[in-house]
């Protein structure tokens, strides 16, 4: 009678130690992703504010270029029609009568509309449009806070700097000027971000007890 022969199993698992250094490195592989994806998050976030920033000097620009393509000199205007305005072309505020419209009436002259036109470095604009029948309608508005978002206290911002008219050979303020040199800034502020893991763990030295370190370091 042949004797079957029994392999032994090792049935041993893994012990406390080795669990317990499989569990600190993947919470210290979550740290690290996690400070990651914070990191992406802010980068995100600022990317999408210089963006905004950039819209509300996009805004302001064509704006005040549309404005400016309808002016009109003031002195070809009767005194009656001004109600006491007058145009001015300075380097903190911009004053000046535009004529636009479109479509005619029942006997085929073109509708016009006078208005009169103020903006300031601070990117407001105030409309006084004549009306028919006499007087004058005001709306004011800022065109450059329209993309404003309030995600961080440190956004970027946008700065109108000093309006520059250019005027013709003799001519000045408040003379209607040949163009007007208009410049923005936008100033920003950011940082990087070091993200990094040591170990030196079950025991290569180091301070020990048992290392595994994480850090974020703002540079």
């Amino acid at each position: 009678m042949k004797m079957l022969k029994t392999r032994k199993t090792d049935r041993r698992g893994f012990s406390m130690i080795e669990v317990l250094v499989a569990s600190t490195i993947l919470t210290v592989i979550v740290m690290m992703l996690g400070m990651l994806f914070q990191s992406t998050g802010l980068a995100w976030r600022t990317g999408v504010q210089r963006a905004d920033t950039f819209m509300q000097v996009r805004g302001f620009f064509g704006a005040i270029q549309r404005d400016l393509s309808a002016a009109i000199d003031a002195r070809d205007l009767p005194p009656a029609l001004t109600g006491g305005r007058s145009q001015q072309f300075s380097s903190s505020t911009l004053k000046f009568f535009t004529l636009s419209g479109k479509g005619f009436d029942d006997s085929g002259n073109p509708y016009r509309a006078l208005t009169y036109i103020t903006y300031d470095l601070s990117g407001n604009r105030t409309e006084e449009r004549l009306k028919a029948a006499g007087g004058w309608e005001t709306v004011t508005y800022n065109v450059k806070t329209s993309a404003d978002r309030q995600l961080n206290p440190n956004r970027p911002t946008a700065t109108i700097e000093p309006f520059a008219p250019v005027y013709a050979t003799g001519a000045s303020s408040p003379d209607l000027p040949l163009y007007v040199n208009i410049r923005a800034r936008v100033d920003s502020s950011g940082y990087t971000l070091e993200i990094g893991a040591a170990s030196a763990g079950p025991d290569m030295t180091w301070d020990t007890k048992d290392d595994i370190t994480t850090w974020m370091q703002r540079k």
